[in-house]
């Protein structure tokens, strides 16, 4: 197989892709892992959807903006589910309260119910299959908000390829012997998925590593993406530190964890209230803001404490 045959073959690890922003997301960097790229060969070659498992703020949905950009086309669809997320919802909306309206006036009523019918997401990916020589993603995101009846109906349409609208004279929506858009649907896992929807996913589990320098390694590596922000190595080093020293205590305690979300908003923070600072000064600025802001952003819980990181550390 070629890289022409799977366009994720020709990626490569600690590589960065440049995510230019959009209607619903910023502009980001994103840093290719070696689990990330193989996830996304394995779904793209065995044609099935990839669901993405992992805490809050690690990075999940990120995964669709950059394969969308490896595929040519950076404006993925995106469906974010709320708990009364319906399973139509993913396929069409009928408006019911449009048509009752319509009916009301005499010659109103759209017959053919084309007027009430609105195209939910994964149709609108299958026409746009259609209509650009790109595959088009969809990113789902936190389906483990929505119903158990969500991921079985994706999956049955996925594994159908074809879906039918009953309002529509039981129109029949079907890609045909094409491509399906590439699904990548993402969990914070607060509610378990359906087993036979899981099996039938390729599935990334994105934990960030074990190990207190593991862990820390793995969030400087990662916000280096951001090199934008003129955030000294040595500020850099020391809010990883306290990331890690509050993640444990978080979890020791029976809290969520923080993790890479709060450490890039910390960085976001230092160069906001830093860029204007002499260059010789930063460093030394950083560290102080840093010291005084990070327990806003890393102590999350009523009663929990900040946990002490020594004054040598993070020192580069």
């Amino acid at each position: 197989m070629t890289s022409a045959a799977n366009p994720f073959l020709a990626l490569e690890p600690e590589t960065m892709a440049m995510l230019p922003a959009s209607e619903r997301f910023p502009a980001a960097g994103h840093l290719w892992s070696r689990e990330e790229i193989d996830a996304l060969i394995l779904a793209w070659a065995a044609r099935r959807p990839l669901l993405v498992r992992g805490e809050a703020g690690s990075g999940k949905s990120q995964i669709a903006r950059a394969a969308a950009q490896v595929l040519g086309d950076d404006n993925l669809l995106v469906e974010v589910i709320h708990p009364r997320f319906e399973a139509l919802d993913l396929l069409y909306h009928l408006d019911v309260v449009a048509r009752l309206s319509d009916a009301q006036i005499p010659g109103a009523l759209d017959p053919t119910n084309d007027r009430y019918v609105r195209r939910g997401r994964l149709w609108q990916a299958m026409i746009m299959q259609d209509q650009c020589s790109t595959i088009p993603v969809l990113l789902i995101d936190e389906i483990d908000k929505a119903d158990a009846d969500v991921p079985n109906a994706l999956l049955d349409v996925l594994g159908n390829r074809s879906f039918t609208v009953p309002p529509l004279n039981h129109k029949v929506v079907s890609v045909g012997d094409k491509r399906l858009p590439l699904v990548i649907i993402t969990t914070n896992e607060e509610r378990e998925l359906p087993p036979a929807f899981v099996r039938r996913c390729v599935v990334l589990n994105l934990s960030p590593p074990d190990g207190e320098q593991a862990f820390i390694d793995w969030l400087v590596r990662r916000g280096r993406v951001h090199s934008h922000l003129t955030v000294t190595d040595a500020a850099r080093s020391e809010a990883a530190a306290q990331v890690q020293k509050d993640r444990t205590a978080s979890v020791r305690a029976g809290y969520p964890p923080v993790g890479l979300a709060e450490y890039v908003d910390l960085l976001a923070a230092l160069h906001e209230l830093t860029q204007d600072e002499p260059e010789q000064d930063r460093a030394a600025r950083q560290v102080e803001w840093l010291r005084r802001i990070s327990v806003y952003a890393l102590v999350k819980h009523a009663g929990q404490r900040q946990a002490p990181v020594s004054a040598a550390s993070g020192q580069d």
